[in-house]
């Protein structure tokens, strides 16, 4: 700040009048007992003025003065924020005298101070850096006076009677790694000191303390005594803590030298949040110019490992300090659907800050959510506060690789102020961890530059103009290895003049323990009619994103940590199609495509160290995806999920599909009026414990109309119900220890059941899963399918693998399941499925594929995999007719014996699919036999009286099969040549969709 009078004797000479009393007073930071400032650094020093004037006059305080003592540099001053009708009248480095007068005039009600009134003022002030330990006996001197300039009542005060404050040789800056965790977890403070004395210091740390009510214990410490630090060295000390209660907090750390000779003033990490639902609030901007705007992000995490937080919203911040702050956007995203457990979101918003230099901004934080139907909030969590300036530094790079070496950094000064800039010191970093090249330094332009024990510094006889901005550069040789990541201070000062105070400006450049940020997750894409829709999470330690995009090929140039890249940038085969930073984005729609073309997109977090991570979601290959036009034989739309998609999708008709990848189930929404929604999201994929072996029924269950219900279980022996809606667990059962779980769940629902269920179940829907461990403790459980309770479990001892799927008889309450043989030969079982019980038991050879009822001749189908399928009677269980398809003892099939008519679809091993149809002995025979490439399963449409069959292939491709002839009549292709799974078909909007190797699923209108 400038403020110039040039008639100056008039405000320094004291008025003659009456004269009262008035104190001052340093006032100690929070947690202090003394006030401190740090020698050769930025300090504030709040000074409290009181008018202690005699009760019989009513003298009013309106004018201060302080003068600071000799060796002190005085930069700048402000009223705080509590008395703000006040204002800086004069300033003078020089002398180092700061003057304040009430903004408020003589004929004002309230100016000044009346008797006993107090007023806080605060001075930017840089301590002498001639002592070894501290001074505890620095006080304002001669020369500091106050009065009222309106009546000229003069106010005296003996500055030798004042309490001092205490100038240190030590400056702590402090982080805190995580800041969201759950109660009992660990973070670790940590803690870089630097020596600013005049020598070497022993340097030690104390335990750090909490800032709030929630306990912070110390667990160790490192190093476990103290640490030499030298001369213009920093020493970095790590503390790491367990918090014992749910709450916000910050820890705070005293660093001091071992015999206490020196202290520094106590330093607070970043507010941590601890419990369940947990965030953490931060500011991209801390120094804003007026008028510029700033983003505020709250990032929230769920720590609980069970529960599932839903309408996941954040509140208003609360907006603090003296500067304006205007909402210009946010909160972006509005709302979560679902935080599952160890889940993380982000939002964020834009405001606009203005106001004098020196003003402050700030913004506290808050979500709300549900919990199991109720509604709970999460801790008040507080962000950095900001401040407007007229002058600042930003540096190239905020982040830099220990490994590194020969990295110049340059330091861009912005001057924002009333007058140009003539010199520019940079004072050195840690000199421990930064090694400056023997080149140091480099001139420029006019500036040229030379250098001292404290720093560099450029001259210019021009200077950085008003409103403009300059680059230094130096180069570093190399830096010293860290534990964790650090963040170290460079300190500028500023100078306009020689009758001007300096200006210090500083930022922060973070030396890297590891190279890499964690990857984004739930990669997944929707290529549709001149676009490609990208959709991840975001991790907790999120910053921003890069976007690669290759033609055909994976991105094979990851980018470059601490380096910014914009839109159109070329790394190796790709180019950058999307960068945001400090942003909660986590979608991006890429229309700089062209139809027919494939691309491979990979998509890297960056952390707010702009360290990137791997890229390798959903796998190191990235995502595929081509844009096609809405024409005859393209598809609709394709999704992306990464990993090959090779259940067939079950529809929900009209409204969307569901299927799986991998550990992970995903809805996929049809929008046959807006093209541009065609094939989105439902919710984001919900990931089980394990993979996911098989498809899965969606059906509704007891008590809740209007709703379907996904039920799913994993490889790691967990079964599973998700809204069908928002993919909520409805329940997750990890306790019934029943290990694989890789075939089609079955249901057994009351509103489709016969009398003696409901006698027995009068209640309750059934959900039973089957086993394929490789021992033979292989099982069949019933679960109560509101809350995965056992019902009835089947374990005989001798049950073989249950690889496909199982057949509920809704009208005889049996269950079928097919086995594998080897652990018995009885490989077919039939139960009772209201009781679990055995019923009969049928030696038919290996049984891979499910078990399905023939609804027009009643009778139960069962493909064996020496060719065969069995007709088997739904009373008798006996075989009402054999046919041997494939004569061989391998496996023959590619997919189950699928009814049709009172006959049967088959697909083989040996490349046919094949229709076979009951003749007059009421045995089928083959009526057709068509040669397709690895076929998969197969699906029907029956539309205008024209009936076809459609199948996957091997060759890319889905085949249209004439029902009756079985002529190939039409195929759509999906990419190139790989195995395209079996089909479902919408019949409600002509569509169809089908999985795919490559990792997508696509949906096209049917019939081609």
């Amino acid at each position: 700040m400038n403020v110039r009078i040039l008639a100056l004797a008039a405000v320094l000479l004291p008025a003659v009048g009456f004269s009262q009393t008035w104190t001052v007073r340093p006032v100690p930071a929070t947690g202090e007992t003394v006030a401190r400032v740090v020698m050769d650094d930025a300090s504030d020093l709040v000074l409290e003025v009181t008018n202690t004037a005699a009760a019989t006059l009513d003298a009013r305080l309106s004018e201060v003065s302080f003068v600071l003592p000799t060796g002190y540099q005085l930069l700048n001053g402000l009223p705080a924020e509590e008395n703000p009708n006040w204002k800086v009248e004069y300033i003078d480095s020089n002398e180092r005298r700061i003057t304040f007068q009430s903004t408020l005039g003589c004929v004002d009600n309230g100016r000044g101070l009346a008797r006993n009134q107090t007023a806080r003022f605060v001075l930017s002030v840089v301590g002498p850096s001639n002592r070894a330990t501290d001074s505890t006996n620095e006080r304002l001197v001669a020369g500091t006076y106050a009065r009222d300039q309106c009546d000229g009542t003069n106010y005296t005060y003996n500055v030798g009677n004042m309490t001092p404050w205490t100038r240190a040789i030590l400056t702590t800056n402090v982080t805190l790694t995580p800041r969201v965790l759950a109660v009992n977890a660990t973070t670790v403070a940590r803690a870089v000191v630097e020596n600013r004395g005049t020598g070497s210091a022993t340097v030690t740390v104390d335990n750090p303390t909490s800032t709030t009510s929630v306990p912070l214990t110390t667990v160790s410490k490192d190093p476990t005594t103290s640490r030499v630090v030298a001369l213009q060295s920093a020493g970095v000390f790590a503390v790491t803590l367990r918090p014992t209660a749910a709450g916000a907090v910050a820890a705070r750390v005293r660093a001091r030298t071992t015999n206490s000779g020196s202290n520094a003033p106590l330093a607070d990490s970043p507010v941590a949040d601890v419990g369940n639902l947990v965030a953490t609030a931060d500011m991209d901007v801390a120094d804003a110019f007026s008028g510029e705007q700033v983003t505020l992000r709250m990032t929230v995490f769920n720590a609980s490992t069970a529960n599932s937080y839903t309408q996941v919203r954040p509140r208003a911040p609360v907006r603090l300090g003296n500067a304006t702050a205007t909402l210009v956007s946010g909160p972006t995203p509005e709302s979560l659907a679902q935080l599952a457990p160890g889940a993380s979101a982000q939002f964020t918003w834009r405001y606009q800050v203005s106001g004098t230099p020196g003003a402050s901004y700030q913004f506290q934080a808050q979500v709300d959510a549900t919990l199991n139907g109720s509604a709970v909030a999460g801790d008040l969590v507080t962000a950095r506060k900001g401040r407007i300036v007229e002058h600042r530094v930003r540096l190239s790079q905020e982040t830099v690789s220990t490994a590194a070496t020969s990295v110049t950094v340059a330091y861009t000064v912005q001057n924002r102020g009333t007058l140009p800039i003539y010199e520019v010191k940079l004072f050195k970093p840690a000199v421990n961890y930064f090694q400056v090249a023997a080149s140091g330094p480099q001139a420029f332009g006019d500036w040229i530059v030379s250098s001292d024990a404290a720093g560099y510094l450029w001259e210019s006889e021009t200077g950085i103009p008003v409103g403009g901005e300059a680059t230094f550069r130096i180069t570093y040789s190399g830096f010293t290895g860290v534990l964790a990541d650090t963040a170290f201070r460079h300190r500028l000062e500023l100078n306009q003049g020689w009758n001007d105070p300096r200006i210090r400006v500083e930022a922060t450049l973070t030396l890297l323990a590891v190279t890499a940020a964690p990857d984004v997750s739930r990669l997944t894409g929707v290529a549709r009619d001149g676009s490609v829709t990208l959709t991840w999470d975001n991790p907790f330690n999120h910053g921003g994103t890069l976007v690669l995009r290759a033609q055909g090929a994976t991105p094979n140039t990851a980018p470059t940590s601490g380096v910014r890249y914009a839109v159109g940038d070329v790394l190796g085969n790709a180019t950058v199609a999307y960068a945001d930073e400090f942003s909660s984005a986590s979608s991006f729609t890429d229309t700089a495509v062209t139809n027919g073309t494939t691309y491979v997109y990979r998509v890297f977090n960056a952390d707010d160290e702009f360290r990137y991570g791997p890229g390798n979601q959903p796998t190191s290959v990235g995502l595929l995806a081509t844009p096609r036009a809405r024409v005859a034989g393209n598809p609709l739309w394709c999704y992306s999920v990464g990993l090959v998609s090779r259940y067939q999708p079950v529809t929900e008709l009209g409204v969307g599909i569901f299927s799986s990848f991998n550990d992970s189930v995903v809805g996929v929404l049809t929008n046959t009026v807006n093209p541009s929604e065609d094939g989105a999201e439902r919710f984001r994929p919900v990931k089980l414990p394990g993979v996911i072996g098989s498809r899965f029924p969606v059906v509704p269950l007891l008590g809740r109309p209007g709703q379907q219900w996904i039920v799913v279980g994993d490889q790691t022996g967990v079964p599973a119900v998700l809204n069908a809606a928002t993919g909520e667990f409805l329940w997750k059962n990890t306790t019934l220890g029943l290990g694989n779980i890789s075939s089609f769940p079955v249901t057994q629902l009351l509103d489709y059941a016969n009398p003696e269920y409901r006698t027995t179940y009068s209640n309750v829907d059934l959900a039973i899963f089957a086993t394929r461990n490789s021992s033979a403790q292989n099982q069949v459980v019933a679960l109560n399918a509101a809350t995965g309770a056992l019902i009835w479990r089947y374990r005989p001892g001798d049950l073989g693998m249950v690889s496909g799927g199982m057949l509920v008889d809704y009208t005889t309450n049996r269950l079928y399941v097919a086995t594998t043989s080897g652990t018995s030969t009885a490989t077919l079982r039939v139960l009772n499925s209201l009781t679990g019980a055995e019923v009969a038991r049928l030696a038919l050879g290996d049984l891979e594929f499910g078990v399905v009822r023939n609804a027009t001749s009643n009778q139960i189908l069962v493909t064996a995999n020496d060719g065969r399928v069995y007709g088997l009677n739904s009373t008798t269980y006996g075989k009402d007719w054999t046919v041997t398809v494939r004569p061989i003892t391998t496996r023959a099939f590619t997919h189950f014996a699928r009814p049709l008519g009172r006959g049967f679809v088959v697909s083989t091993a040996d490349g046919k699919v094949e229709r076979y149809e009951m003749d007059a002995t009421n045995v089928p025979v083959q009526l057709w036999s068509t040669a397709i490439a690895g076929p998969a399963g197969s699906f029907t449409l029956n539309q205008n009286g024209v009936a076809r069959i459609y199948v996957g292939s091997s060759d890319g491709k889905v085949h249209q099969l004439e029902l009756e002839t079985g002529v190939d009549s039409g195929q759509v292709t999906v990419g190139p040549a790989q195995d395209i799974f079996t089909p479902t078909i919408d019949h409600t909007v002509s569509r169809l969709h089908v999985g795919t190797a490559d990792g997508r699923i696509c949906a096209f209108p049917v019939p081609f």
